[in-house]
């Protein structure tokens, strides 16, 4: 059996990072999944990144390497260019089994005007843990329709633009996912991730990190320190901690530090991570001390409480400004992160969070509201009155916001953050 994984890296947005390599994870995940199916079930499988090779050779590719099964790993910056590949394979093979996971396989996407056709050039979503799903879409004795139908955690497109859900997915213990590192799946001298659990406690309306799992859901210290030993076996020189937050599980951190005493790779590169500011403690600072954070984190959105409330972020204001002040003397890449464009917050009251994030230690990034899946695209209320754009998703008006507001502070953080000496991308602007 042929598997063929697909993604599209994005290029850095931004001159910040453009000397290193952010190779694609999610979709390694998925093919180490795989792969630790390849004895057992006689599997070939191979990734591609459309990115690298182009939409023609990457369909060149894909002749050559006559799949039995395409997945896909979409995300927003890669939803338009990957439909596109997955409709010209449908065309040429309709007998392959295409299916569709991550941040943006999601029946809300599907539902947008661009991508509403979806039986024509997809057999399924993968809603939950890619792994899981991967290996009983790989274990199963057929994958025609009813057969998928068989397996949890899918949903398959109906002509009418309905879905047929098929149940909860399974579930793997957190130690039993395989890791790409441990199997040498991830190139030498990237960018890595880390991992310690998955979701978030939190459930923002306006941020996509993933629903909550129960707390015990953690990788062990065994199996963190065993990812960090391969970190630096590839080399990596940096690691970037993919958890929704350092400190938002307190199982998780305790196997991090442990991990990081019996290994010494995170102390050797750079180390990147979000902290949540209404709970840092002692144990964080010291951790963050002793290897010396390079890039931190902190979410403030609003220091307006009404618009936070509005979009269920639960945050503790008198205990931000003391905490960002600790967290300064611990963290050379402090940076204070908020949003433009919130429903329920107008230009005015964005200005003073601003104002109030540049009096701050650190830095600040400014990001332009996105309308994200399991965020504002499925959680937003009618009377915000939302509009985006429906291939970025960027926000383009709302109850609180015109059409012009919007454009009219994008053109001011531009000019804003260049006198601070700071850099922007397509939806962020930075200030030192």
């Amino acid at each position: 059996m042929r598997i063929a994984l697909v993604s599209f890296s994005p290029s850095p947005d931004g001159d910040e990072l453009r000397q290193l390599e952010l190779p694609s994870y999610g979709v390694r995940r998925v093919m180490a999944a795989a792969q630790a199916l390849s004895e057992e079930l006689d599997l070939a499988v191979e990734y591609f990144d459309l990115a690298q090779l182009g939409p023609i050779r990457t369909l060149n590719a894909l002749d050559t390497f006559q799949p039995d099964i395409v997945g896909f790993s979409v995300y927003v910056w890669s939803m338009p260019k990957l439909i596109e590949l997955a409709r010209r394979i449908k065309r040429s093979r309709p007998e392959t089994c295409v299916l569709f996971g991550g941040p943006s396989a999601r029946k809300s996407m599907f539902r947008l005007k661009p991508y509403r056709d979806a039986h024509l050039y997809l057999d399924a979503l993968c809603e939950g843990d890619g792994e899981v799903v991967i290996q009983e879409v790989l274990r199963a004795p057929e994958r025609s329709r009813a057969g998928l139908a068989r397996i949890g955690g899918l949903a398959l497109p109906n002509p009418d633009g309905s879905w047929q859900e098929t149940g909860p997915a399974g579930r793997m213990r957190m130690d039993d996912i395989p890791s790409p590192y441990q199997q040498n799946l991830m190139p030498r001298g990237a960018v890595a991730y880390l991992e310690t659990y998955r979701g978030c406690p939190l459930a923002c309306r306006f941020c996509e990190w993933g629903k909550s799992r129960p707390s015990r859901d953690v990788f062990s210290t065994d199996y963190i320190a065993a990812e960090i030993d391969a970190f630096e076996r590839l080399e990596a020189p940096a690691v970037f901690l993919l958890d929704a937050g350092l400190n938002l599980n307190a199982a998780a951190f305790r196997n991090l530090a442990e991990a990081n005493a019996r290994t010494r790779h995170l102390r050797q590169a750079l180390f990147w991570a979000e902290i949540y500011p209404s709970t840092v403690r002692p144990a964080h600072l010291d951790f963050l001390e002793q290897i010396g954070t390079a890039y931190l984190g902190v979410g403030l959105q609003s220091m307006d409480q009404k618009v936070l409330e509005a979009h269920d972020r639960k945050i503790d204001q008198s205990r931000f400004e003391p905490s960002i002040r600790d967290l300064a003397k611990v963290a050379s890449g402090l940076e204070i992160q908020i949003i433009f464009g919130l429903p329920g917050e107008t230009p005015e009251g964005f200005l003073r969070t601003l104002d109030f994030a540049l009096s701050m230690p650190g830095g600040v990034r400014a990001y332009h509201c996105l309308v994200l899946p399991d965020a504002l695209l499925s959680r937003s209320r009618p009377e915000w009155k939302v509009r985006f754009n429906p291939e970025t998703m960027a926000m383009v008006s709302n109850s609180h916001w015109s059409e012009a507001d919007i454009r009219n502070m994008r053109v001011h953080l531009d000019r804003l953050s260049a006198q601070h000496g700071g850099s922007s991308g397509t939806y962020w602007w930075s200030f030192k």
